[in-house]
This record gives structure tokens, C-alpha cells and sequence, in this order.
């Protein structure tokens, strides 16, 4: 699999792929006899379903797009996991949050409000977990103060044996 050089014209699509939760789906581009654009999400892979009159003229930018709404749609339930999972273990959360696209960080805080960009789900959920939860320490303390060190350090190693717990759960409920 190449990289892809979003500059040159691209004829056939069906060798992309999209980082979903960790794993490279297969991105399938197909063109129908249909009005308006639509994305189907299988395991491993991703069908973009495009009009006929798309099929001669540079897809690139449609194609970021669908991705970009693939990842908006996704992380709106798994941030909310996340979120779940890092106020359970630290016993707080900020006072609002925001799904938002950001630039160049997956995530931003501002005081006790917390932006994050759906491109995180691109990672698998120990990432986004770990990341949502340094995102709340952030909101509480200044990142290089010993507080929030600590802090990070003690929800971390409570989030580790938690994703033990559940691993080992689900192990027992696949062997039974």
C-alpha cells in the first residue's frame, strides 16, 4: 500500500485506506446511478458511494470529507465512552465539552471547558482513553505543576488496571 499523493489526479480509489479505532480499513470507491453521496462502514472496510457525474473529476476533497463525517459520527459515542471512563476513575469531568475539528492537537483546554477533534478516533480506544484522560487532568491543573503529575500518574495506573479488568472479562466471556 503507497502513500497518497493528494495532488495527482487518482483514478482508482479502491487501495486507500482509513484509520478507524486503530485498525486501516479498506476505502472502497464506488459510483452509482444515485443524487447524493452515501458511507458505508463495515469491519474492515469503508464503501464511499458516490453520482455518476463524480466519476470523471478529482474526488479528493469529497472523499476527506466523507472521512471527516465518518470520524464526526464515531467519535460522538466514543468520546462519550471516554468521558465516562475518565470521570469514573478521577471522580471529576470539566464543566462542558465540545466535539470540534482542531488543526494540528486532538484535543484543547480552556479553563474547565474541553474541545476535542474527531480525527482522535483514528486511534485505538487505550489511546483516545489515556488522551481524554490527560485532557482532564489539563482542566484541573497547569500540566508542568507536581499536582497534575501526580495526578496523571495515579488516574493512569488506575485506568491500567481497569483495561485489565475489562480484557480479562472479556476473555472469560469468549472461552464460556
Amino acid at each position: 500500500m503507497g502513500i497518497v499523493n493528494y495532488k495527482n489526479d487518482i483514478t482508482s480509489k479502491t487501495y486507500l485506506s482509513v484509520a478507524v479505532l486503530g485498525n486501516s480499513l479498506k476505502l472502497n470507491v464506488k459510483y452509482k446511478n444515485i443524487n447524493t453521496i452515501e458511507l458505508d462502514k463495515t469491519t474492515t472496510e469503508i464503501n464511499l458511494i458516490l453520482p455518476k457525474k463524480y466519476k470523471n473529476m478529482e474526488n479528493m476533497e469529497i472523499i476527506n470529507l466523507a472521512i471527516k463525517k465518518l470520524y464526526s459520527k464515531i467519535a460522538e459515542t466514543e468520546i462519550e465512552y471516554s468521558m465516562e471512563i475518565a470521570r469514573h476513575i478521577l471522580g471529576f469531568a470539566p464543566d462542558d465539552y465540545s466535539i470540534k475539528m482542531l488543526d494540528k492537537d486532538y484535543y484543547k483546554c480552556y479553563k474547565k471547558q474541553l474541545i476535542i477533534s474527531p480525527d482522535i478516533v483514528r486511534f485505538n480506544r487505550k489511546i483516545i482513553n489515556t488522551t481524554i484522560i490527560e485532557a482532564f487532568c489539563k482542566t484541573r491543573y497547569k500540566q508542568g505543576s507536581i499536582k497534575y503529575k501526580k495526578l496523571l500518574s495515579n488516574a493512569i495506573n488506575e485506568y491500567e488496571i481497569y483495561n485489565n479488568k475489562e480484557t480479562s472479562n472479556f476473555k472469560l466471556l469468549k472461552i464460556s
